[in-house]
């Protein structure tokens, strides 16, 4: 068969011969003797013209259809290339998605620990507060004490002295 595609105009000398077309074969002829081999010679010609008339037109048909086919192989394979690119992009916003979900997760859990330790802070410097006007009022209250002891101490008057014993002279001799 591929002489017969090899485009050359008359198909009748590679016809010749031997071998028989498929087509003939599937008709089902069976063998005859010399005598109708020769009646059958010139309508087997123009068979062998119709059917390769029949091969060409169906070659015809083919090259459409797979050049149809190759339109539309294309064309559903630029569609899916589209399709495919979107999905693409929406895996990669997914992806951003999923990231910034994740980082609003860390984000949140470190704004809490550091609420935390903000309120533990507060607490610390209330308490240190707390401490240091206690301190301040001890010290107060120690200090007043000790100023009113001193107060008392210099506002008391002073206790008169014992009278000492006369001290002899030697004067009266």
């Amino acid at each position: 068969m591929a002489s017969e595609t090899g485009g050359s105009g008359d198909m009748t000398e590679e016809m010749s011969g031997a071998a028989l077309p498929a087509s003939g074969m599937s008709e089902g002829l069976p063998a005859s003797s010399g005598t109708d081999a020769a009646a059958q010679a010139a309508p087997q010609a123009e068979g062998r013209r119709t059917q390769l008339k029949i091969v060409r037109e169906n070659l015809e048909y083919l090259s459409r259809d797979i050049g149809n086919f190759r339109s539309s192989h294309s064309a559903s394979i630029k569609r899916l290339e589209k399709q495919v690119a979107a999905l693409r992009s929406e895996l990669a916003a997914t992806k951003l998605s999923k990231d910034v979900g994740s980082f609003r997760k860390s984000h949140d859990a470190s704004a809490k620990r550091l609420e935390k330790q903000v309120a533990t802070l507060r607490a610390d410097l209330a308490a240190l507060k707390t401490s240091i006007a206690k301190d301040a009022a001890r010290s107060h209250a120690k200090q007043e004490a000790v100023l009113s002891k001193i107060l008392a101490k210099v506002s008391a008057k002073p206790a008169k002295p014992k009278p000492s014993k006369p001290v002899k002279s030697a004067k009266k001799r």
